[in-house]
């Protein structure tokens, strides 16, 4: 499981927190100070990833992550895995241990696996998004990516009602609750998700922007906001989930217990998951090559 300390901590079913935003517009480029690549050669290597103070660390990536992380959504979201496409076989294979040193006055002076969405700041968001155009030119300096966006016709969810009358469901509660107060608090991240363990996560003060981005890696799709609610929520949802996503390499595959992340989220949040299609801008991988090690 990979543990994000910034801008979000989603990768497939953890979610720890998650920010929202649109992201500034760059003013100039930004590279690390110093950077090392390795390949990560490891058959059980330990996944991780860190953002925070001044330092940028991953651990046993692939190329895809990389990318994932350094070229967010136009909203500042990370891309889910529909959202890229192209580049050679291997940036979904190989792993590389990155390990980068951030200027003075670029660094981060949050930790989000300790703070939730709502408590970051647009200076932190700002940092974030410098250190995500250094990973950028760290990108294209080492591997040689070149990439380009395109608008193409996907399949989504879109997150709607269930109830005509608009009732929630019974894990899905409207809360009055200012997380960017509690920032430095020691209580339960405020803003973000927590994951109690496989298919169970609770959420204090999130908003239903966060709530369809963490939807999106069980569902296996983009999800768009369709419910028209405001305001903030605390939400437990719990649902069985994808036996790849509980697999390990040692263990057979089992069906893992309770209802999908379909029925769970009509059932206890009084919500649905309708499938259609959109027009998604989608990043196109045209170059990749592997790197030199250091």
């Amino acid at each position: 499981m990979r543990r994000w300390r910034a801008s979000c901590s989603l990768l497939v079913t953890a979610v720890l927190s998650c920010v929202v935003v649109a992201r500034p517009r760059a003013q100039a480029p930004f590279t690390f100070e110093a950077a090392s690549v390795k390949p990560n050669q490891s058959r059980a290597c330990d996944r991780d990833g860190t953002l925070a103070g001044a330092r940028f660390v991953m651990t046993c990536s692939t190329l895809r992550e990389l990318i994932t992380f350094a070229y967010p959504r136009e909203d500042g979201r990370l891309r889910f895995d529909a959202d890229l496409a192209g580049g050679p076989s291997w940036i979904n294979v190989d792993r590389f241990d990155v390990a980068a040193k951030i200027p003075a006055g670029a660094g981060l002076g949050i930790d989000a696996g300790n703070t939730g969405a709502g408590r970051v700041t647009s200076a932190d968001l700002a940092a974030i998004e410098r250190v995500r155009q250094m990973a950028q030119a760290l990108l294209v300096d080492r591997f040689r990516l070149t990439v380009h966006n395109e608008l193409r016709e996907l399949a989504v969810y879109e997150l709607r009602m269930n109830r005509a009358d608009g009732r929630l469901g019974s894990q899905l509660k409207t809360v009055d609750v200012d997380c960017a107060t509690q920032r430095g608090s020691s209580s339960a991240p405020c803003g973000g998700f927590r994951m109690l363990g496989p298919g169970h996560i609770v959420g204090h003060g999130v908003t239903t922007s966060l709530l369809v981005q963490f939807l999106e890696a069980p569902s296996g799709r983009r999800v768009f906001d369709r419910t028209a609610l405001h305001g903030t929520f605390d939400v437990e949802l719990q649902y069985a989930p994808d036996r790849v996503q509980l697999r390990r390499p040692e263990t057979p595959a089992a069906e893992p217990p309770g209802v999908s992340v379909f029925t769970a989220v009509r059932e206890q949040l009084g919500l649905k998951l309708e499938s259609t299609k959109a027009s998604v801008d989608v990043l196109v991988i045209d170059r990749a090559e592997k790197p030199t090690p250091d």
